[in-house]
């Protein structure tokens, strides 16, 4: 009797020891339980706005057509109708646009094990990505990472057909390319407008995920957006995985308003990252300079140059105000700013009659500087102003 009273005390603090364990972690901020504190509460809120009277189809509620409208005064949907909430109608318009993509490396050539003698193997390496149709006339965009310095390139589209595809023109710094292939398709994407992107908005990236499962979605929202004038990125917590470079980051009208581009992770098993995706707006102007240039044509400066520490700008240029101006850490041969005649530790202040305050405002103002153009720049050297110009132009190719 006394063994069976201990072996009770024991499977009863066991018990309790599992639970207290088990509300530490669901109440943990880093909690790795699939449901934990912070997706009861989201589930909650969803529900309590789940449940409130509406006048209109929530999702338009949800839309960035409509982001001021409010929900209220409509009676209770019908409780047969389980979809009310859901995003199939946003899938279902976009999913048709997005393609997978095989860009095949060939790795190298050896001899067969097995075999007659002479007979040789060839060993490839297969990137995994996807694609989202621009046009009628065959044109994709996918990113540059999935398909640089391949041997060719394979896609899927969403009706079944599988057709090569070649290569119009790319642009690294966004990491953008478009591909082309010799057939029409409908199966085109509505392109949105990211410069109405809010942070906090829904969103959904569909990929093909590892290859295996096509115009696969995950939900997230809008974490933070990257306005910076040469290269912005959308940030979400939507999910993606090998496979989904390339694709279409929409909203809930199903409107593409980014295409998915990298995931950066610090886990080493890759499972914890934040994703970007290019903003559309930017993927529009570069598809548009690569169908008809081949290539994106931009300025060239050669130019390095940054702002210092206070300690260090005082140190440099004692008397000029911090915050003012661009310290030169270089110039690159035979470019515009070493023609120019800047130099090693000259602080910019002026470009083309603006006085310049940040990075960020000097590569904008870069940026909207018509290709060829002569700019008045000033700088300071020895304490002694001077003007002088740079005649912007393409980098030469190498």
């Amino acid at each position: 009797m006394k063994i069976f009273s201990k072996f009770l005390f024991l499977l009863k603090y066991s018990f309790l020891g599992l639970i207290f364990g088990y509300a530490i972690l669901f109440f943990s901020p880093n909690s790795h339980l699939s449901f934990n504190w912070q997706e009861a509460k989201s589930a909650w809120a969803f529900y309590k706005e789940a449940s409130k009277k509406t006048t209109q189809n929530p999702i338009e509620a949800l839309s960035n057509k409509n982001p001021n409208a409010v929900l209220e005064n409509q009676s209770p949907p019908d409780s047969s109708n389980n979809n009310e909430f859901s995003f199939a109608s946003a899938i279902k318009k976009a999913g048709p646009s997005v393609v997978s993509v095989k860009a095949i490396r060939q790795r190298g050539v050896r001899k067969a094990r097995d075999g007659a003698p002479g007979d040789m193997l060839v060993d490839v390496y297969i990137e995994l990505g996807s694609g989202v149709v621009f046009s009628e006339d065959g044109y994709i965009v996918t990113n540059y990472h999935v398909i640089a310095d391949t041997d060719s390139i394979m896609l899927h589209f969403s009706n079944g057909i599988r057709k090569y595809a070649k290569i119009v023109g790319f642009d690294k710094p966004n990491d953008i390319a478009v591909l082309k292939v010799d057939i029409e398709t409908p199966l085109i994407a509505e392109l949105g407008k990211s410069s109405e992107v809010r942070t906090g908005d829904i969103v959904m990236a569909i990929g093909t995920p590892f290859g295996l499962f096509e115009n696969s979605v995950s939900m997230g929202i809008v974490s933070a957006i990257n306005h910076g004038p040469l290269y912005p990125r959308i940030q979400t917590d939507a999910s993606m995985n090998q496979g989904n470079s390339g694709g279409a980051l929409i909203d809930v009208s199903g409107k593409v308003i980014g295409i998915s581009t990298a995931k950066f992770s610090l886990d080493k098993n890759d499972e914890i990252g934040i994703n970007f995706a290019t903003p559309i707006d930017v993927v529009k102007e570069v598809f548009d300079e690569i169908v008809k240039h081949g290539r994106v044509l931009r300025n060239w400066i050669g130019l390095d140059a940054s702002i210092l520490t206070r300690a260090g700008h005082e140190l440099l240029s004692p008397g000029v105000t911090f915050g003012i101006g661009l310290f030169v850490s270089g110039t690159q041969p035979n470019s515009p700013a070493e023609e120019a005649g800047l130099q090693y530790k000259d602080l910019l202040t002026h470009y083309n009659g603006e006085l310049i305050t940040s990075g960020e405002q000097f590569r904008k103002l870069f940026m909207l500087t018509p290709i060829g153009a002569s700019v008045e720049i000033t700088y300071i050297r020895n304490k002694i102003s001077i003007n002088t110009y740079l005649n912007l132009h393409e980098k030469p190719k190498e």
